[in-house]
């Protein structure tokens, strides 16, 4: 005993990483030392997880080992064959009911997941590596909730949700789009946008909502965080049992209602272990050279974390000229297949013949999702990217390095530091997970988490509390909504319509119409497709109220551009190609390869496909009362607004994106005059499509990934 007394938690990880060393037998007293009541259970699980990294030395004590990872709830990595029987019966005890796979559960997964299907309501604060999605999983094959809802944070956390999925098709439909139909037993699988786009919505008896501490909207995007509390109202108002996911915070706000009220777990439980290592600063001449000369010391799957696209692009082209990577054969069909289809000189397809990969917002989603699927098989060995790749899209990293401390500009906190580190290391796969920093991590500070639904404090936007009813609001929220309830400028229906839009721009933009009518009136009353004049007009109208641009916004900088831009993308009929030809051939726009070839797709996503088409609507709702009051015909701009999202392409190519077909591809299958009638119609036609000899191999690999999860 005297042996593993004089060890310390460091002394026994050098012993473990060291082994074998002979003290095996001490590293594992040291570690049933630290289990009685009281102590420190976190550092015996860290220890136990480090030696299953580096297991073989530790054969020889087998049943003992088995014996502490029960002790710390780590019932995943039991080896059954030696089992006594008590421990086999906790094991057991582990599993899921009704499950489909040969699944079991750690120790507070296994609580969580008894307490939902009690129907008791479960607030989760737990690490990245936690398994979280497991447990809703197991919820789904029990087959104790007819409907389901999951509200993710992103489209591509949609996409690896709905694969994941997949095998419960038969039993559920799997939906992800506001106008798919609804089946006898359903799963929504969708961003907050998309519930609140749901005309109706099936009878919810269960509904996750997954990083839900973009609830708070003093954290990340704010109008997105208004949108997830409408959505989580909505949800509410089903009284279906509700399982609230994320990673770890301090606590939630103290004013909660008791309409909120659900067990509050804070674990720390992981499942794999991290060593954070910490480096010199960075000297701003030498960053790219010192990170290239770390990279190329690593072994395993990286991830290179970046604070902004320009500075993947840095990084990249810093590995790239260091030798970095390999001769990726492999790859070579899928970087040829952007080169012909984007640009030979687009740096992402110029990584990928030396098994580099690139991962940020401005990367269509099918590519994105390829390189991810690229980076888990090994085809990819730097996985460099923003913050795009951190929330909650699972890779295995066997290292993240941390270049920039930096996330929209401000420093990263703990909290987000903490989510950035959890992507290092995978259950069952990396143990131990490395993470590289060149400055000392932030302060152990996590944060309290408020749901400005319920809190109604007066920092809540006027776009959230207006969507509440006189009874749901606070005394001093149902003051600050009078000002709406009496003015005229715009009916009180349509200020709730335009959802997401402050109530105060939308009023403002009613007043200007008013007020220049007769020189705007001409110009907006258009229906179907617009003039250019009448486009640059509407342009103006929205980026004046209800879109300020400021600087460089999704490639665009003024009104004029904006306008611009989408009558460039609507000759184009969306061809991807065309569009950054004539971005490099502009003497405005870039020289640059790589900068044209992401202002294009920026735009594409961000106003094309998402905020214009809001927007335009949000306009129609606004001015074709004010124009029929003056004389003018009533405004249609609805069939400019859906073709627009559809990037001008046939409806519903470019929903597949995040289905991991990309638009040219889904073209090149469907021909120019297809014109599906749904969704699912259009899915079920390419679910039975074969490859064709007009297909490439990428192509092909493609098509046939699809068909798997659909």
């Amino acid at each position: 005993m005297a042996a593993s007394n004089s060890l310390t938690l460091g002394t026994a990880r050098e012993l473990i990483r060291s082994a074998p060393s002979g003290r095996e037998f001490d590293v594992l007293q040291y570690v049933a030392s630290l289990l009685p009541a009281g102590r420190d259970t976190s550092g015996a699980r860290d220890l136990l997880l480090r030696v299953l990294d580096n297991a073989e030395p530790f054969a020889q004590f087998s049943g003992l080992l088995n014996s502490l990872l029960r002790s710390v709830g780590l019932f995943p990595y039991l080896s059954t064959e030696e089992l006594s029987l008590p421990d086999l019966i906790a094991y057991e005890a582990h599993r899921p009911v009704d499950y489909d796979q040969d699944i079991v559960f750690h120790e507070v997964q296994a609580r969580v997941y008894r307490k939902l299907l009690a129907g008791e309501n479960v607030i989760l604060s737990a690490p990245t590596s936690f398994g979280k999605s497991l447990v809703l999983d197991a919820l789904i094959s029990s087959e104790r909730f007819e409907n389901i809802a999951v509200v993710l944070p992103t489209i591509a956390l949609i996409d690896e949700t709905r694969r994941r999925l997949s095998r419960f098709r038969g039993r559920y439909k799997i939906i992800t789009h506001p106008g798919q139909p609804t089946g006898t037993r359903n799963v929504l699988v969708m961003t907050q946008e998309r519930l609140l786009d749901m005309p109706e919505l099936p009878n919810i008896e269960l509904f996750m909502i997954d990083e839900f501490y973009k609830l708070d909207i003093r954290r990340g995007d704010r109008d997105r965080g208004i949108l997830l509390n409408q959505a989580l109202r909505r949800l509410m108002q089903t009284d279906a049992t509700f399982y609230l996911a994320g990673p770890n915070i301090q606590a939630l706000a103290e004013n909660l209602p008791a309409v909120f009220s659900a067990s509050f777990i804070a674990t720390d439980f992981a499942t794999v272990a991290s060593d954070v290592k910490i480096l010199p600063a960075l000297h701003r001449d030498t960053a790219i050279e010192t990170l290239s000369a770390l990279c190329s010391e690593l072994k395993g799957p990286t991830l290179i974390y970046c604070s902004s696209p320009n500075r993947t692009r840095q990084v990249t082209e810093g590995l790239m000229n260091a030798g970095l990577g390999h001769d990726a054969v492999s790859l070579r069909p899928a970087a040829d297949w952007l080169a012909d289809n984007y640009h030979e000189e687009w740096l992402v397809s110029k990584a990928l013949r030396r098994g580099i990969g690139i991962h940020h917002g401005k990367i269509p989603r099918s590519l994105a999702q390829y390189q991810v699927s690229a980076f888990n098989e090994g085809k990819i060995d730097f996985l460099v990217c923003t913050s795009t790749l951190i929330e909650g899209v699972n890779t295995s990293a066997k290292n993240v390095v941390i270049f920039d401390h930096k996330l929209n500009r401000k420093n990263l906190d703990y909290f987000t530091f903490s989510n950035i580190k959890g992507r290092s290391g995978r259950m069952m796969r990396h143990f131990v997970g490395n993470v590289f920093v060149f400055r000392d991590p932030p302060r152990d500070e996590l944060p309290t988490v408020d749901v400005p639904l319920y809190s109604q404090g007066p920092e809540v936007p006027d776009s959230l509390l207006i969507q509440l009813s006189t009874e749901e609001l606070t005394t001093d929220a149902r003051r600050r909504m009078e000002k709406f309830n009496t003015q005229t400028e715009v009916p009180l229906d349509t200020l709730r319509g335009n959802t997401g839009l402050d109530p105060n721009d939308q009023i403002s933009l009613a007043k200007y119409v008013r007020q220049q009518i007769g020189t705007l009136g001409p110009l907006l009353s258009w229906r179907g497709f617009p003039r250019y004049e009448e486009l640059e007009a509407t342009c103006d109208v929205i980026a004046k109220h209800l879109h300020k641009i400021q600087g460089r916004d999704g490639g665009v900088s003024s009104p004029r551009q904006l306008a611009y831009r989408m009558n460039v993308l609507a000759n184009s009929q969306g061809d991807i190609k065309e569009l950054i030809d004539t971005e490099i051939a502009n003497p405005y726009g870039s020289s640059d390869a790589t900068d044209a070839v992401e202002q294009v797709l920026d735009f594409v996503r961000q106003w094309a496909g998402f905020e214009f088409p809001r927007l335009l609507t949000a306009t129609q709702n606004i001015v074709s009362p004010i124009l029929r009051e003056h004389g003018y015909r009533a405004c249609d701009y609805r069939p400019y607004a859906v073709s627009a999202q559809n990037l001008f392409l046939p409806p519903y190519v470019g929903d597949l994106e995040e289905y991991g077909l990309p638009a040219q591809l889904v073209m090149k299958i469907l021909g120019r005059r297809a014109q599906p009638t749904s969704l699912d119609n259009l899915l079920a036609a390419l679910a039975s499509t074969r490859p064709t000899s007009e297909m490439n191999s990428f192509e092909g690999s493609l098509l046939s990934n699809f068909q798997r999860y659909i």
